[in-house]
């Protein structure tokens, strides 16, 4: 029983911000889970309605409706994870909460909590997606949807670090979220597309070329092996980034002044 005291303590001021942040990132949570059903339904009901063609198999479809969630899921994570901790700078509010819990346990609550709300808008999209997709095509549930989910997660994870690696410096969320978004987005791009062509050399270490797994996984022609050198090897990478980024967050974070 004491033990058990020890460990909830422990994790009671992490709890307390988990459930903080929480309500304080509803109203995101909600705008962001409003654009990926919107999403899905003009993507597919809309066309549907319209005399517009879907997608000519159940696999293409699913392909489809994870095209544009990888774009909304980036932005998702880039708003969620700009402010995790140059918020607490900038409003001033580590003046007063920090004294009062660990720093460390301060960012592991709020960087769950985020992670937490945007796994649940990755859950509510492919759910719609799975039900969306028995409606208009009423055939079997392929498991590639399945490996798609967990290559999502694991970019969120990747990215989410990497964006908590920015915020623990940057003076407020603004920068983080044009930096981060450029660098995925273009300026890795672009080196990755010379280097391709200089040494023939598989990007792998791209975060926005091993985001196309999401999407190319659920295609049931699509050969992992074919593409990217394994499963292995794209999980490695993504966790890689992850405990990379995220141990030089919180010593970034533990060195900061207020």
């Amino acid at each position: 029983m004491e033990s058990l005291n020890k460990i909830y303590f422990t994790i009671k001021p992490m709890i307390y911000t988990f459930l903080f942040e929480i309500r304080l990132q509803v109203k995101k949570f909600i705008i962001f889970l409003v654009i990926v059903i919107l999403q899905l339904f003009l993507n597919c009901y809309i066309r549907f309605i319209t005399g517009s063609s879907l997608s000519g198999s159940l696999d293409w479809f699913y392909y489809d409706g994870t095209t544009y969630f990888v774009l909304i899921v980036t932005l998702a994570v880039c708003f969620f994870f700009a402010s995790i901790i140059c918020s607490e700078y900038k409003d001033k509010t580590g003046l007063t909460i920090l004294p009062l819990i660990n720093k460390y346990k301060l960012m592991i609550g709020k960087y769950i909590a985020n992670l937490f709300l945007i796994i649940i808008i990755t859950v509510i999209h492919y759910s719609f997606l799975i039900l969306l997709g028995y409606y208009f095509y009423g055939g079997p549930i392929f498991n590639t949807w399945i490996l798609s989910f967990g290559f999502s997660v694991l970019y969120i994870i990747a990215l989410s670090s990497i964006v908590t690696f920015f915020s623990s410096f940057m003076p407020s969320p603004t920068p983080v979220i044009i930096i981060v978004f450029g660098l995925i987005y273009f300026a890795l791009e672009f080196i990755a597309f010379y280097i391709n062509r200089l040494v023939d050399l598989e990007p792998i270490y791209s975060l926005l070329y091993l985001s196309m797994i999401i999407t190319n996984v659920a295609l049931l022609d699509f050969d992992l092996a074919e593409v990217y050198i394994s499963a292995e090897v794209v999980i490695a990478v993504f966790l890689i980034y992850f405990i990379f980024f995220f141990i030089f967050s919180l010593l970034l974070f533990k060195r900061r002044e207020l």
